[in-house]
């Protein structure tokens, strides 16, 4: 959103929003905020710090929010509840948005939304001025040039040296970028403060070129934005994709349409994207957390493989302290030749000595060395199989992040990446909350037969522990991680060759493997597949089981009915072979 936007946007809120009551306040998504507002009628106001589409607007959306509230909306919810909304207004020719609350009890409250791309931020500042939160908190001595953490008082962001704000800016200044051969779009953009690209190429498409004419047309904007009479048009791009402004696109777009009230112009361009947007957003944080886990995991599993390596030449060191038990050589000597009966060649063996010390303390100190190797290796190696484990675990909890196509999977995910545990809540009855979403996928294929397929570890660990039966057949990606399926049958069913390879596309499709041109499947019966002591949830062996060779794909012939709702335990495990 640019300045003329949010200007419009913000004056159409301003008509209806005031006196609006605070009900409920939702985070539901790691930058985005909804307000819900009573007056006279339900209002939501969506309030998004997102680095490349910070916005404000109402919507008529309803999400499905976390399980619990995050820090900042914990806070909000503490102190906007029941309060009333004084006003909404915008600081003049920036993107930034003020709404003041009062409550009869207490001090006003001030919530700033700054729409600032990369440094958008939501601040909660008490009557003087002081920051008493931030969604985003901004230490000292970092590259911004401000801090914002509770108990400092807000600083809104300072306009670069080089750059003019509209309200400040001639047709000298335009003039002075013609005189030098820099009256451009990039140039022009660099100098005024808060207007989006587009609107600074349609100016430049309808002036012509000349600085005269383009300080015109920014001099009709800013008489406009001061009173407030600001019409907004969406505009439609050859690619399909939409952009609002306060002018029409003619320089590119195939389809104008202006409309009288802002909140629609808005509505009409980012409602299509709500969902879509909360769900990429949430899945991206979700794989960068997983990323930057297994960076720091490799990272450590090199350090201890070479630390690995370099205590295994240790282990020589027995060897020589026994070979200088029965040697005599004088102090000071740095080095003692034997004759080394540990090979077979029984060749002669230069050892070094410590001039410093006698040969009896050397072969103490090769001992002693070897000591520590032998008590190292054990807690090396013990450390090695911990990070291997924990990187395969987090390799599965990325694909599984990659195949999760709703937000209660993604919420899920979310909750046991972090290690948090949703709180107790009491249901109320005469409004039940609805059943979570099943850990899995259930499919039919053509013939009838039910086919399971574990959406994450806790599912894969369902289908062992409550749904499988003994004679049911069990299916896995061989060598890859991903999901366990399986393929429900009757007792002695013989199982046409079409339908195990329906099943084995499936495993191979949910699996690391997905974008291989083939992929090796094991499957065999249920019975054949247990866990085992000492194994993480989910982790199985296999007695023995057969291969099949398919192609990763969903099988025209199955059908997903995902949705149909089945009782399942709440516990987490790991999909492993």
């Amino acid at each position: 959103m640019d300045i003329f936007v949010l200007k419009a946007l913000v004056d159409d809120l301003q008509r209806h929003l005031p006196g609006a009551v605070v009900s409920k306040v939702f985070q539901i998504s790691t930058d985005t905020l909804l307000l819900r507002l009573w007056r006279r009628q339900d209002w939501r106001l969506l309030m998004s710090t997102q680095t490349t589409l910070p916005r404000l607007h109402l919507t008529t959306e309803r999400f499905q929010n976390p399980s619990r509230p995050p820090r900042f909306a914990a806070l909000l919810r503490a102190r906007l509840q029941r309060t009333r909304l004084q006003q909404i207004a915008v600081q003049p020719y920036e993107r930034i948005v003020t709404l003041t609350w009062e409550h009869p009890d207490t001090p006003p409250l001030t919530l700033i939304h700054e729409l600032l791309g990369t440094q958008s931020n939501l601040i909660l500042v008490d009557s003087e001025g002081c920051v008493i939160d931030a969604f985003k908190r901004i230490p000292p001595r970092q590259i911004h040039h401000r801090t914002i953490l509770p108990g400092h008082p807000y600083q809104p962001p300072a306009t670069p040296p080089q750059r003019v704000s509209l309200a400040d800016v001639t047709c000298a200044h335009l003039e002075a970028l013609h005189q030098h051969n820099a009256f451009d779009a990039p140039h022009l953009q660099r100098l005024l403060v808060g207007i989006a690209p587009r609107m600074v190429t349609e100016l430049l498409h309808r002036s012509h070129g000349d600085p005269q004419a383009c300080w015109q047309l920014l001099h009709q904007l800013r008489h406009d934005y001061a009173h407030a009479t600001l019409t907004l048009t969406v505009n439609t791009l050859p690619d399909g994709t939409q952009h609002v402004s306060a002018l029409p696109l003619t320089h590119s777009a195939t389809a104008c349409e202006t409309f009288d009230s802002a909140q629609d112009a808005v509505a009409a361009v980012y409602q299509p994207y709500m969902h879509m947007t909360r769900d990429d957003d949430v899945r991206l944080t979700l794989q960068k957390t997983v990323r930057q886990r297994l960076q720091k995991l490799h990272k450590k599993i090199t350090n201890l493989e070479s630390d690995s390596q370099k205590l295994h030449t240790y282990l020589s060191y027995q060897r020589y302290g026994t070979l200088l038990v029965s040697h005599h050589a004088p102090r000071g000597a740095t080095s003692a030749t034997v004759v080394d009966y540990y090979s077979p060649d029984q060749p002669m063996l230069t050892i070094p000595l410590d001039p410093r010390l006698s040969v009896a303390e050397n072969a103490a100190r090769y001992f002693k060395k070897y000591r520590k190797a032998t008590n190292g290796l054990t807690k090396v190696d013990a450390l090695l199989t911990q990070c291997r484990a924990e990187a395969q675990r987090l390799a599965e909890v990325a694909e599984e992040i990659a195949h999760a196509n709703d937000w209660p999977t993604l919420d899920a995910l979310q909750t046991a990446l972090h290690g948090a545990q949703p709180p107790v809540q009491q249901q109320s009855r005469a409004h039940p909350k609805p059943s979570p979403a099943q850990p899995y996928r259930l499919f039919v294929t053509s013939t009838g037969a039910k086919l399971y397929c574990g959406k994450n570890d806790r599912g894969n660990a369902t289908l062992l522990r409550q749904i499988a039966r003994p004679h049911d057949l069990w299916f896995h990606a061989h060598g890859h991680a991903g999901a366990h399926v399986l393929l429900q049958t009757q007792p002695h069913e013989n199982i046409s060759q079409p339908m195990l390879v329906e099943a084995a596309a499936l495993a191979a499709f949910y699996s690391k493997g997905k974008h291989a041109t083939a992929v090796e499947v094991i499957y065999t019966e249920a019975k054949h597949v247990h866990t085992f002591r000492g194994a993480r949830p989910g982790q199985v062996r296999v007695e023995t089981y057969r291969t099949l060779e398919v192609a990763p794909q969903l099988p025209e012939s199955v059908t997903n009915t995902d949705r149909q709702p089945l009782a399942v335990a709440d516990h987490r495990s790991t999909p492993r072979l």
